[in-house]
Order: structure tokens, then sequence, then C-alpha cells
């Protein structure tokens, strides 16, 4: 069975980072290079947070996008449908996904099985391009490195994930991705990280260790 990246990225509320919606992009190696298949896109309806003036200003989704939402435990089920049987890794810019699909799973009582083979492709990017400053790019600094412009709207699921993708399609070559199963991502869930942001605008500490409250 050929190997899947399945390139993802969430957007979120602004309390409690509930997960609001999910894009994703699909690619494969053909001769070497990494092509995209296809893509993903569905809001999600919140449970315990509301869309605040904030977020709508940062990401343009409005409380008319998320009324008639799937609820979490439907959107994640299509999003894994969407994936499908086929190996994959599962590719985010950052840490800060792979935690909110944990504690939102978690939160939701849907199964975290599937949450496996996480490559964080932000730390690979910095590795590459700052290793021994040991800072992180954000996604919009590091299109600057590879002499990329952003494409779409910032902020956006599918419009992030499909920029990201086109980082990775760069730099696949270089990059070791690892296979580890959800117990080992759980239990990493809180772990310090090993770099920290490049400038402050892009933040110098998570935006979501309220992530943590969805669990009382």
């Amino acid at each position: 069975m050929r190997m899947q990246y399945i390139v993802y990225d969430l957007e979120m509320t602004n309390r409690l980072s509930e997960i609001i919606e999910i894009g994703a992009i699909r690619m494969i190696e053909v001769d070497g290079e990494l092509k995209i298949l296809d893509t993903f896109q569905s809001f999600v309806q919140p449970k315990m947070d509301k869309l605040n003036t904030r977020i709508t200003n940062l990401t343009g989704i409005t409380k008319k996008d998320l009324i008639s939402a799937p609820v979490y435990t439907e959107a994640i089920e299509n999003f894994r449908s969407w994936i499908g049987q086929e190996e994959y890794y599962l590719c985010s810019w950052g840490p800060e996904d792979k935690w909110a699909l944990i504690t939102d799973s978690t939160f939701h009582k849907a199964d975290t099985d599937w949450i496996i083979n996480h490559n964080d492709l932000q730390f690979h990017f910095s590795i590459l391009h700052d290793s021994e400053k040991g800072f992180r790019y954000g996604l919009s600094r590091a299109l600057q490195a590879m002499e990329l412009v952003y494409e779409g709207s910032k902020h956006r699921a599918l419009d992030d994930a499909i920029n990201t993708a086109r980082i990775l399609a760069k730099i696949h070559r270089n990059i070791k991705f690892v296979k580890n199963p959800t117990s080992f991502l759980e239990s990493k869930l809180f772990e310090p990280e090993k770099l920290v942001y490049k400038t402050k605008s892009e933040g110098n500490e998570s935006p979501f260790a309220s992530l943590s409250k969805l669990f009382n």
C-alpha cells in the first residue's frame, strides 16, 4: 500500500481552543515528488466554547458558518473516512493541532487510535533552517524563506494546509518521517517544546494551554 501524507490544519476558538474548522491535503510520492491528490474541509460546531469577534476577525469564520456545521464527532468521522484505509503520516505546522485533536477527541469520547505517525513540519523546517539557534518559523516566515508567496486567506484551515503542503513538497527529501502510536503522542501532550518561536508576533508560548480545561 502507498504511504499518504495527510497535511492538515485546524482553526479553534479563543478561550478553550475548541476546534471549529478542519482543512487537509492528501499527498503521495510520484517519481520522487510529492503531489497533491485531493483536499478536505469541514467546519465544526463547538460544544463548550463560543465564537468571538477576535476569532471572526482573524479567520473570517462567522457564527453562520458554524450554526449548521457537524458536531466534532461527526466532523472527525468524516475526516477519518476521507483519510481512508491506506497508511499515512499526519503532518501539521507545529504541535498545537496534534494537542487539539487529542484533547477534543478525549473530551467528546471519540477514538484517538487514528491519531498516529504525527510529524511536526514546523519543527523539521526550523531544524533544517535554524538549527544552531533553535527557533521555530511561523508559516508565513517559512514561505518567505523558501521564496514562496502565501496563497489564499491566512488563518483558514484549508489554505494554511495548502501552504504547508507547498513547503513539504520542497523539503520532504530532507525529513526523516517518524511513525508513532497515539499512546506516544498522548504521553508527550503537555511536554515543553524543544524550540521557541522565531518572533514575538508569531508567539513565544503556546496559545493552547487552555486545552487542558476540556478535561475538567
